[in-house]
């Protein structure tokens, strides 16, 4: 995995911002009207499973992740804002451990193939402990959380058994989410500070719809949930309200379906997320 490549983009917009705004000196975080503009790129790993066989052997496991895709826009008058963030990453071969239930031998699968993920979340609250001059806020905030992906898998391997399945799954859900993002400044109001953000995030979003190769799974959904969070660090040049941190970011969403494709099991499950190592250049009016 090239993560040279992904820190490219990133770099030349953040290169881009502090020229277009090395003229304006407005100070940030004052009275009124603000806008905070961020875009970060990354790489790590992505998981996805799909566990309707009564075990431990479905179509699951870990890949690559790079080249993932963030966009996040808020936008706050006095203390009350609103956020819409985008994420999109790529699903490609993946990779796990299963042992047979027969002999007890642990195997080493692998399942090729291409897809995608996206979540999109709109976010409503409060943008508190601000000061004039000073990037550093705290932004509490409930809302609500949409997630689609889409897999085409080819073949599946293990040991020296190759198989071609030609399959495709389809799933989209959205429910609620709640949680907090903090960036915090040390250093000179106006001027030169690091920065740290943080978040985390908790919610539900169950499965509207999944698609085992065109087939809706008719399933009810039992339970599910939602989770993320991030840690970064870097610098911020607060006079010109511009920042770039680098950290890990990580989120997975999973639905458990009350019922299974095999007799006497009751349940089958289907989550994906990732993590991975971010970049993230950000500007702020």
């Amino acid at each position: 995995m090239k993560i040279k490549k992904c820190f490219k983009i990133p770099f030349a917009a953040a290169v881009m911002i502090f020229l277009l705004t090395s003229a304006s000196f407005a100070v940030v975080n004052d009275e009124g009207h603000g806008l905070h503009l961020r875009g970060a790129l990354g790489g790590g790993k992505v998981y996805w499973a799909y566990l309707n066989e009564g075990g431990n052997s479905g179509d699951l496991g870990e890949g690559s992740g790079a080249g993932a895709l963030y966009l996040s826009a808020m936008y706050n008058y006095s203390f009350l804002g609103i956020e819409a963030s985008y994420m999109k990453g790529n699903i490609d071969d993946l990779e796990w451990t299963d042992k047979d239930d027969t002999t007890g031998i642990e195997y080493n699968y692998k399942s090729t193939g291409s897809g995608s993920y996206s979540t999109l979340d709109v976010k409503l609250g409060f943008k508190l402990f601000t000061e004039p001059g000073d990037m550093g806020y705290t932004y509490i905030y409930g809302g609500w959380h949409f997630w689609n992906t889409v897999r085409n898998q080819d073949t599946r391997e293990f040991s020296i058994y190759k198989e071609t399945i030609n399959k495709k799954y389809k799933a989209d859900g959205d429910g609620w989410m709640a949680g907090f993002r903090d960036f915090s400044t040390i250093g000179w109001d106006k001027g030169f500070a690091i920065a740290i953000q943080s978040g985390l995030f908790v919610g539900q979003a169950p499965a509207n719809e999944f698609k085992d190769d065109g087939q809706k799974v008719t399933y009810d959904v039992k339970q599910s949930f939602a989770v993320g969070a991030e840690l970064a660090a870097g610098i911020a040049l607060q006079n010109l309200g511009f920042s770039v941190v680098g950290g890990f970011r990580g989120q997975v969403d999973v639905s458990v379906f009350d019922g299974s494709a095999v007799a006497g099991e009751d349940e089958s499950i289907f989550g994906f997320g990732n993590l991975m190592f971010f970049v993230e250049a950000g500007i702020m009016f």
